[in-house]
C-alpha cells in the first residue's frame, strides 16, 4: 500500500522527532550499534559472493545488538549459524533482487519475527538503494508516528513483508531531506537511530531509572596512522592495547575542548571516552581498559594523580584477575591533570 502523507505532516513528523529526540536516545546503546562497521559491509554485500563466512556472522551480531560480544541468546546464534551453513547456496542462486533475498531467507529461517528481521536485514544490506534498514519495531514506529500527529491511515500492526519494508523506506526518505536543517551530515544515522529507539520505547524506559543516560562517544574510531591534535602528542604513546586507544580517544576529545584540558577528574575523562570509543565496544573489555588506563601497568603515565596512592591502586586492580570491573567509578571524583609529556609546547 502506498504511504501518502502531506507536506504539512511530514513537518510536522519531524518537528515530533527534533523535539523528543534526546528524549528517546538519552538510552540508546550506541556502543551495540557503532555506524563504521556497518558502513564497511554496505560496500562490501554489494558483491554477495565476495562477502566471507565471518563477515556475514560479524554482520548478524551487530544486527541483533551483541556486537563484540559472545552473550547473544540461542535463538540469535542459532539464526546466525543458519544462515552461515546456507550463505554459499544462497550466493549460488544469483537472486539478489529485495524479493528474491527476502523469499530466499524467510524460506530457511521461517516467519517469525527474528528471521523475518534477519531476512529483512541481509535484503537491506544487498540492496540499500532499495531498501533503508528495517525490522518488525521500527515497521511498527510508522503507525506510532502517524497517530501521533492525528493521521490515521489504518494499519494496526507491522506489516512484515516486502511491502512493509518499502513503505517504511518511503515513510523514511519522506523524513530524511526534512531533517538536514538541524542533523547535518549525520541526518541518516539520527534518523536511523531514533526509529530503533522509537520502536523500543517501551523497553527503554523500563531502564531509564536503573542506569545512568548513554553517551555516543566523540571519537567511534581511531588510525593511529592518521591522528593528529593541536594540543597534545598522541605520538608519545607507546602501546596499541585498549586502554591506549581509550587515551588517545581522550586526547582528541579534549583537543577541541579547551575548558576542559588543564584539569579533570576520573568521572569526566568516562564521559569523555564512554564505551564505544575507539571502537571498544565490548563492556568486558572497556572495563579493564578503563582501570589500566589510569594505572601504571606497563609502564604506563598518562596521568599526574592529586592522590599520587590512587595510581598505584589503579595499576594493582588491573593485575588482578578478579579485579573491580567498576573501580573507576567509585573514584570518579578523583582529581587527575594529563601528563606533560602528552601536552605540546
Amino acid at each position: 500500500m502506498t504511504l501518502t502523507i502531506s507536506e504539512n505532516k511530514k513537518k510536522t513528523i519531524v518537528a515530533y522527532i527534533n523535539d523528543h529526540y534526546d528524549e528517546h536516545m538519552s538510552h540508546f546503546p550506541y556502543a551495540k550499534y557503532p555506524t563504521e562497521p556497518l558502513d564497511r559491509w554496505l560496500e562490501q554485500f554489494v558483491d554477495p559472493k565476495a562477502v566471507k563466512p565471518e563477515t556475514v556472522r560479524a554482520s548478524l551480531s551487530w544486527r541483533g545488538g551483541f556486537w563484540q560480544r559472545k552473550d547473544a541468546p540461542y535463538a540469535q546464534r542459532q539464526t546466525s549459524l543458519s544462515v552461515v551453513k546456507s550463505w554459499a547456496e544462497f550466493t549460488g542462486t544469483n537472486a539478489f533482487e529485495p524479493a528474491q533475498v527476502l523469499d530466499f531467507w524467510t524460506s530457511r529461517l521461517g516467519d517469525e519475527p527474528l528471521a523475518f528481521d534477519t531476512a529483512a536485514f541481509l535484503a537491506h544490506l544487498i540492496r540499500p538503494d532499495v531498501l533503508e534498514h528495517a525490522d518488525t519495531q521500527r515497521l511498527g514506529v510508522i503507525r506510532d508516528l502517524l497517530q501521533e500527529v492525528g493521521h490515521e491511515d489504518g494499519e494496526r500492526e507491522a506489516d512484515r513483508s516486502l511491502g512493509g519494508l518499502l513503505r517504511y523506506t518511503d515513510f523514511f526518505r519522506m523524513l530524511l531531506p526534512k531533517m538536514q536543517a538541524k542533523h547535518g551530515d549525520r541526518t541518516q544515522v539520527h534518523l536511523d537511530r531514533f526509529l530503533k529507539a522509537y520502536g523500543n520505547r517501551h523497553a527503554l524506559a523500563k531502564i531509564a531509572d536503573k542506569t545512568p543516560p548513554t553517551i555516543e562517544p566523540t571519537v567511534r574510531s581511531l588510525d593511529w596512522e592518521s591522528m593528529h591534535c593541536k594540543h597534545f602528542v598522541p605520538e608519545q604513546i607507546a602501546g596499541r592495547a585498549n586502554a591506549d586507544a581509550l587515551f588517545a580517544c581522550l586526547l582528541l576529545a579534549l583537543d577541541d575542548q579547551p575548558e576542559q584540558r588543564e584539569r579533570l577528574t576520573v568521572g569526566q575523562v568516562a564521559e569523555l571516552v564512554p564505551l564505544g570509543s575507539g571502537g571498544i565496544c565490548n563492556p568486558g573489555s572497556y572495563h579493564y581498559a578503563m582501570i589500566a588506563l589510569f594505572g601504571g601497568q606497563k609502564g604506563r603515565d598518562f596521568f599526574l594523580f592529586e592522590n599520587a596512592e590512587l595510581q598505584a591502586a589503579f595499576t594493582e586492580q588491573a593485575n588482578q584477575s578478579s579485579r573491580d570491573m567498576r573501580f573507576y567509578r567509585k573514584h570518579a571524583d578523583a582529581a587527575i591533570t594529563i601528563s606533560p609529556k602528552y601536552v605540546r609546547s
